[in-house]
């Protein structure tokens, strides 16, 4: 057990160290909240976004296959090569209680008929319906990365914030306030023994003064 200097700094000291504690425990409580509440929300709206991800990705294939198998693999390949294009993309962020938060901006990735790379005249309509579908993952896929980011930091530092949340409600505050208990103990005992001992030394001087 720690040996303690029993003073009454040193009481205070505990009694307003275990006060900062507890308002630095409410101040984390906050924070978890603000943070579990961006986590729920970014996680359902990942969870769905994922569900129909893999529904444009099913379509997606499924127009590709068919126009492989209507116009042949060079055509879709030279299709595929002359709609190669970039998306501009801007990567901002925010934060939520002290967490920073990803946000991505990005450029159309959908585009129309005739601006694609390729004449729409000549070339079969099954192309530019594979190029819709696969853009059309392709801009949710964007879409997702961010949210993904953001709730897989969101969660390490709800973890975090947990860990140090009990960390003070188990040991930190419970050990300051017994050892402000322990120091209390002390005093008192201290008092209750200097009053004994004034009592000690009244009587025996009234005891000297009656012989």
């Amino acid at each position: 057990m720690q040996t303690l200097v029993a003073t009454r700094s040193e009481l205070l000291a505990r009694r307003s160290r275990a006060v900062f504690a507890e308002q630095g425990r409410d101040l984390l409580q906050d924070k978890r909240t603000a943070l579990v509440r961006e986590f729920r929300r970014h996680g359902a709206e990942l969870l769905s976004g994922l569900e129909h991800l893999r529904t444009l990705a099913v379509e997606a294939r499924e127009r590709l296959d068919d126009a492989v198998a209507v116009c042949g693999q060079p055509t879709v390949r030279s299709g595929a090569l002359a709609a190669a294009a970039g998306v501009e993309a801007d990567v901002r962020s925010r934060t939520v209680a002290g967490v920073l938060i990803i946000e991505l901006d990005h450029g159309p990735v959908r585009r129309g008929v005739g601006t694609r790379g390729w004449a729409s005249t000549v070339t079969p309509a099954r192309l530019d319906s594979v190029a819709s579908a696969y853009e059309d993952q392709l801009q949710l896929l964007l879409d997702l990365c961010a949210v993904e980011l953001s709730v897989r930091r969101e969660a390490t530092e709800i973890a975090r914030t947990t860990k140090q949340v009990n960390a003070l409600e188990n040991i930190v505050i419970p050990q300051l306030r017994e050892e402000a208990r322990r120091i209390s103990l002390t005093l008192d005992e201290r008092e209750r023994e200097g009053h004994a001992r004034l009592k000690r030394a009244m009587t025996r001087r009234l005891a000297r003064g009656s012989t």
